[in-house]
């Protein structure tokens, strides 16, 4: 796994202390001569790739994160599973999609942000895999991590502990091609206040997509899920 330090790697590892999750020191996704070294050192059957740049207001001031981490970095592994015939998992986003949900995979997607643009970049590589599973996924930090929250922003985010068991259920899964994975359509706002709940509201700004939500259908019979379990609190 890349990007076992960041927040939804950390919780992978708690579910599945056994998982693989070499440093950014030892495995540095730029660096295609330290994804082979990692890939022979410790033969892996899949390798979810969680490591990315994951900002979308920094990616509108500079291109260069998404670029060389979520475009070549993504693509450098790709070219190694191709290599050694591995499975790849890719964490991919909800930013992709523009208009009014609910949102299917196999929509055509056009983002107006370079964060997502970034993301589709390497859903781009990964799909020149035959056995690949993209994941758009959405998902935040325990509690709402903000003093205020927009309004008029709808969704299917899930709280991180909520989705990481779908995730590492999909990646050991057989399922391939491109899955969402998220919850029923809710409002950013009555997402925030299921952990804050006196949390103030403030307009959404332009780069704020105004309707992610998924489209669950693939995610709910390839997984054996039933949605109305996915709130833990």
């Amino acid at each position: 796994m890349t990007g076992g330090s960041g927040l939804l790697g950390s919780y992978v590892l708690k579910i599945d202390p056994d998982i693989i999750a070499p440093s950014h020191l030892e495995l540095d996704i730029t660096d295609f001569d330290a994804i082979i070294a990692a890939i022979e050192k410790y033969k892996p059957d899949i390798l979810l790739h969680l490591a990315a740049a994951t900002k979308p207001p920094e990616h509108e001031r500079n291109p260069e994160p998404g670029l060389r981490v979520n475009i070549i970095g993504t693509a450098n592994l790709a070219l190694a599973c191709h290599r050694f015939g591995v499975r790849l998992v890719y964490t991919s986003t909800d930013y992709l999609y523009i208009g009014s949900g609910p949102h299917t995979e196999t929509e055509p997607i056009f983002p107006p942000y370079r964060f997502a643009w970034s993301k589709l970049g390497g859903e781009c590589a990964v799909s020149m895999l035959s056995n690949y599973l993209i994941l758009r996924l959405d998902f935040g930090p325990i509690p709402f991590p903000h003093e205020k929250v927009y309004k008029d922003q709808y969704n299917s985010k899930l709280y991180v502990d909520e989705i990481t068991p779908l995730v590492l259920t999909a990646a050991k899964s057989k399922v391939t091609g491109i899955m969402n994975i998220g919850g029923p359509r809710i409002s950013l706002e009555a997402y925030a206040r299921r952990t804050r709940p006196d949390i103030e509201t403030i307009p959404k700004p332009e780069w704020v997509p105004p309707d992610t939500n998924f489209d669950l259908t693939r995610m709910k019979q390839e997984l054996k899920i039933d949605e109305n379990s996915l709130f833990k609190r």
